[in-house]
C-alpha cells in the first residue's frame, strides 16, 4: 500500500515536467502563433491602407478619368454636331458649286455663241466698211470730179467776166491812143511801139510817154474798180528790144537791163498815178521774143515794143 503510494507519488513527480515542458511549448507556440497573427495583423493593416491610398489614389484618377471622358463626350457630341452642320453645309455649297457650275457652262456656252456672233457681225462690218470705203472714195473722187467741175465752172464764169473787163480794157486802151498805127493787139496782149513811150537806148519816160501812160492809169483804175475783189488780177508790163547790140558807151551792158528797166518805168509812172502796186509786174525779156524774125527797119521797129496785158494772178 505504501509502495503504491510511493509509486503515485513518483509518477505525479515524474509527469508534472513533462506536463509543463508541454505545457510550455504549447504556450511558445500559441504565443508565437499570437505574434505572427499580429505581425500578419499589422503587416496585413500596413498592406491595406497602401492599398486603402492607392485605391484612393485610383478613385480619383479614375473620377480624373471620368471627368476627362464626359468632357471628351461632350466635346465629341459637340464636334460631332459641327460636323453635321459642316457636312450640311458642305452639301449646300457642293449644290451651290453645281448650280454655279452650270450656270458657268452655261454662261460659256452662250458666250460662245456671242462671239460666234461677233465673229460674224464683224465680218459683215469688215465687208460693209470695205463697201463704205469704196462708196466713199467713189464719193470722193465724184466731188473732187465735182469740185473740179465747179471750180472750171466758176473759173470759167470768172474768166468770162474778166475776158469782158479785157475787152473793156482793151476798148478803153484803143480811144485813148492818138496814133493807132503803132498799136496792135497780138493775142490778149495790147502792143505798143516803144518809140511812144522812149527814146533810142533809154528808160526815161518822153513827155508823150507819160501822157500815154497816165492815160492808161485811169483806164486801169475805171476798169479796176469795176473787177469784183474775188477775182485777183493784175497788170503785166512786158519790155521788148530789137536783136541790136547794144554799144559799148551805152547805159546798159545788155538788152535785157535795157527791156526791163523800160518796163519798170512804166510800173513806176503807173504806181505814181495811182495805181495799186499789187497789181503790177514788170518783165524784161530783151530780143528774145521777137514778133517778127526780119531785119528791115519796119521789122525791127515791131520787135521794139511794151506789151500790156490784163491777166489773172
Amino acid at each position: 500500500m505504501s509502495y503504491f503510494r510511493r509509486n503515485n507519488r513518483e509518477n505525479q513527480l515524474n509527469i508534472w515536467p513533462g506536463f509543463v515542458d508541454a505545457l510550455s511549448t504549447v504556450v511558445l507556440v500559441f504565443t508565437f502563433v499570437i505574434v505572427g497573427f499580429f505581425a500578419s495583423q499589422i503587416y496585413l493593416s500596413n498592406i491595406i491602407a497602401d492599398k486603402d491610398s492607392s485605391m484612393g489614389s485610383l478613385e480619383t484618377r479614375l473620377a480624373e478619368v471620368c471627368s476627362l471622358f464626359n468632357s471628351e463626350k461632350e466635346k465629341n457630341t459637340k464636334l460631332a454636331d459641327e460636323n453635321s452642320t459642316l457636312n450640311r453645309q458642305i452639301n449646300a455649297l457642293n449644290k451651290s458649286i453645281a448650280t454655279l457650275q452650270k450656270m458657268l457652262n452655261d454662261s460659256n456656252t452662250i458666250i460662245d455663241n456671242k462671239k460666234n456672233e461677233i465673229v460674224s457681225i464683224q465680218d459683215q462690218l469688215a465687208k460693209l466698211n470695205a463697201r463704205l470705203n469704196e462708196v466713199m472714195d467713189a464719193l470722193a473722187v465724184e466731188k473732187r470730179h465735182s469740185d473740179d467741175i465747179k471750180a472750171e465752172n466758176i473759173k470759167l464764169s470768172e474768166l468770162t467776166r474778166f475776158n469782158a473787163y479785157r475787152s473793156e480794157f482793151f476798148d478803153a486802151l484803143s480811144s485813148i491812143v492818138n496814133d493807132k498805127d503803132r498799136i496792135i493787139v497780138v493775142g490778149d496782149r495790147f502792143v505798143f511801139q516803144s518809140e511812144l513811150f522812149f527814146d533810142t537806148a533809154s528808160d526815161d519816160l518822153s513827155p508823150e510817154g507819160k501822157t500815154q501812160v497816165s492815160e492808161l492809169a485811169k483806164v486801169i483804175k475805171e476798169i479796176g474798180d469795176k473787177i469784183p475783189s474775188n477775182i485777183k488780177w493784175i497788170l503785166r508790163v512786158d519790155g521788148h528790144t530789137d536783136a541790136r547790140k547794144i554799144s559799148n558807151n551805152a547805159k546798159f551792158a545788155s538788152n535785157w537791163e535795157l527791156s526791163a528797166a523800160r518796163a519798170i518805168s512804166v510800173v513806176k509812172h503807173l504806181i505814181s498815178n495811182g495805181i495799186d502796186p499789187s497789181h503790177l509786174v514788170a518783165a524784161g525779156f530783151g530780143e528774145f521774143q521777137p514778133i517778127s524774125v526780119g531785119n528791115s527797119p519796119e521789122e525791127l521797129a515791131r520787135n521794139r515794143r511794151i506789151e500790156f496785158k490784163l491777166d489773172e494772178r
